[in-house]
């Protein structure tokens, strides 16, 4: 049986002490203090708290030290990583699962390399026209489509995770943190605006129907850029989120 990772023997340890309640009354100690108890570098300290981030056991956001996520909401079950189950729970945002009785896809309908655009480049840290990869794909619920998605990757993340660019169905997190990073927040931009010619075809509205187009990059524990991302959806109808959100406000 393989050895597993050092950072998930230390999650193990740290899980164990949140739920027997041990950080009830002050936030986990700083990665810095993580990694000289473990005696580990800072990274694997951070990934430690990440991992449990992503189980749901604790939230975290840049800046600040890690809490327990309260008991009433470790259970909660969501499709995407639980780093953002409060949030969605606070936001009231709809996916796949929670949908029931309706059947849901998403199709892979275009790869291929292309100049960063204005928007794209200023997300990933690049000079306008660097070459990245575009993957985009379209979300359907009963066969009416809900969402159209751009992923764009620098190629310093495709050249570490190929899978990005080849495999029709990915898991973007896991094959970016497979590949060494850890994913540690979101930048998040969400504006309503007319629909675009080809938006008004995929969506069946018209000139004057509104979208909601949401962009936002994604960011590895040395603040790297990871991969940036457009949602766009009609405003009103059956529509499936993903945002991303590392926390809401502070009640």
């Amino acid at each position: 049986m393989p050895k597993q990772p050092e950072y998930v023997s230390i999650a193990e340890t740290l899980k164990a002490e949140v739920l027997s309640g041990d950080y009830d009354s002050e936030p986990l100690p700083s990665n810095a203090s993580l990694a000289q108890r473990f005696d580990v570098n800072e990274k694997t300290a951070g990934r430690a708290v990440q991992h449990l981030v992503a189980e749901g056991i604790l939230i975290y956001r840049p800046g600040m030290r890690a809490v327990p996520t309260p008991p009433e909401l470790r259970a909660t079950k969501w499709p995407m990583t639980g780093r953002y189950a409060r949030a969605r729970a606070a936001q009231g945002l709809i996916f796949g699962n929670d949908m029931s009785g309706s059947s849901v896809r998403k199709d892979t309908v275009l790869r291929e390399w292309i100049e960063a655009p204005v928007l794209i480049a200023q997300l990933l840290n690049l000079e306008p026209g660097t070459r990245v990869f575009h993957r985009c794909s379209r979300t359907y619920v009963n066969e009416v489509p809900t969402e159209d998605t751009s992923m764009f990757f620098p190629a310093a993340i495709i050249e570490a995770a190929p899978r990005l660019e080849a495999d029709d169905r990915i898991q973007v997190v896991s094959l970016i943190e497979g590949a060494g990073h850890t994913v540690t927040r979101t930048a998040n931009e969400i504006r309503a605006r007319h629909a675009n010619t080809a938006e008004q075809e995929l969506f069946g509205i018209d000139a004057t129907s509104i979208v909601i187009e949401h962009s936002h990059g994604t960011y590895g524990a040395e603040d790297e850029a990871l991969e940036a991302v457009i949602n766009v959806r009609p405003a009103h109808g059956n529509v499936l989120t993903f945002d991303t959100y590392e926390a809401p406000i502070d009640e």
